[in-house]
């Protein structure tokens, strides 16, 4: 069981609907990912939609006991997402909460976890866990080449992290979606013995995450994706989008 709590929470740690309306920075979509726990298939849902200049980011999943939903809220400007509010839910055999609110007015961001809130001084470029996904996402579309590193801001209760990624490579992946062109970051601790992460993201499909791995005292766990709708078009198996 708590492989499962590991696994549903995964997609967190790095680790998607509606066709896009004119002017959205961030192309919209929804998104299947399959996983195994114990052997078990698991199936994880991600989609991104819009309304008005304000995003909807959520994610949902369900096995054995245990339920997982959380999603996020949040504007673009440039290149920065600006964050409104957060919620996090685990509900089952064990229940989990996580919450964060952003007050841009008031200079503040407030923060709960493990039944505390605590505040932070507002700053734009403070992301949640899950926003964070799509900043890099929406590094990488405006790139002209993926960079090397990218730091990004995350709070997470009573703590602001910088989280550092660097590039691995550029590479062909097969997935159940097809084959596709990603780029490969790596998430960089400063201590060896932390949880390694890998993420691959698709290159010709606005840089959406198709693959996550995790390594943690030699237990490996694999996200992949299965089947997409990106911009009102299905993902096809020769890895392109169309109608």
């Amino acid at each position: 069981m708590k492989q499962l709590f590991t696994t549903l929470a995964l997609l967190n740690a790095l680790m998607l609907g509606q066709p896009t309306h004119a002017g959205t920075a961030l192309p919209l979509y929804e998104v299947q990912y399959r996983t195994k726990v114990s052997g078990v298939g698991i199936t994880l849902t991600r989609s991104l939609t819009e309304e008005q200049g304000h995003y909807h980011l959520q994610q949902s999943g369900k096995a054995f006991l245990v339920k997982l939903k959380e999603e996020s809220h949040f504007t673009v400007d440039g290149d920065q997402i600006l964050g409104e509010r957060f919620h996090y839910q685990l509900s089952g055999v064990t229940k989990r909460q996580r919450e964060v609110h952003y007050d841009p007015s008031a200079g503040i961001i407030r923060s709960l976890r493990k039944k505390t809130w605590t505040e932070h001084p507002w700053a734009a470029d403070v992301l949640d866990r899950l926003s964070q996904q799509e900043q890099m996402r929406l590094l990488l579309m405006q790139a002209d080449e993926p960079p090397e590193h990218m730091t990004l801001k995350v709070v997470d209760g009573p703590k602001i992290k910088p989280k550092r990624f660097e590039l691995v490579e550029q590479a062909t992946l097969d997935t159940a979606a097809g084959t596709l062109r990603t780029v490969q970051y790596r998430l960089v601790h400063d201590d060896p013995d932390e949880r390694s992460s890998d993420t691959w993201l698709a290159v010709d499909h606005s840089f959406l995450m198709v693959r996550t791995e995790h390594e943690e005292r030699g237990s490996k766990t694999v996200v992949e994706i299965s089947q997409a709708v990106i911009d009102g078009m299905p993902l096809s198996a020769d890895g392109t989008s169309k109608n």
